[in-house]
């Protein structure tokens, strides 16, 4: 008997991150002295993403420039909140249908279902097309976190 195929198109990626690895790629300074919190957000995040993460870690903003992370001293509780966003990017870019060559840490973005009460969104990703507008493209979004580690995994159409 011949396997029958899968009767959806669907992708799924996952991504484990060593929580240690990312406090050190925050924490150390570069040669010219930069912050590396500010330049791996800046990377990573997109435009919202940086407001999330100076809303929940209660960060000032300077007004026009965006959000600025040069003068934050890093804390284990910015590490994990950045690698379990980094670790969904990676594993988003990995279920896309487009594969995770072709996908940009900012053409995607982590956020939490909208259900009209607080607190009760799952999260979710959503793949932004090439303008960073939001498209119908969702994916499910599992993040977990464990001593060391941050897992992520996405399902997505395909």
């Amino acid at each position: 008997m011949r396997p029958l195929p899968f009767p959806y198109s669907l992708n799924i990626g996952t991504d484990i991150v060593h929580l240690p690895r990312i406090l050190r790629l925050i924490t150390t300074s570069n040669r010219e002295n930069s912050s590396r919190l500010d330049r791996f957000t800046r990377r990573i995040l997109s435009e919202q993403e940086q407001r999330d993460f100076c809303s929940r870690f209660r960060l000032s903003t300077s007004p026009g420039n965006g959000p600025r992370f040069d003068r934050v001293t890093p804390t284990p509780d910015m590490a994990r909140w950045l690698a379990g966003r980094f670790a969904a990017k990676e594993a988003a870019r990995k279920a896309s249908n487009r594969g995770a060559g072709a996908i940009g840490w900012k053409d995607v973005l982590v956020s939490v279902e909208d259900t009209g009460t607080v607190g009760s969104g799952r999260p979710q990703v959503i793949y932004l097309d090439s303008k960073g507008e939001r498209d119908a493209r969702i994916g499910k979004l599992s993040i977990s976190h464990d001593g060391e580690y941050v897992v992520a995994t996405v399902l997505a159409a395909g």
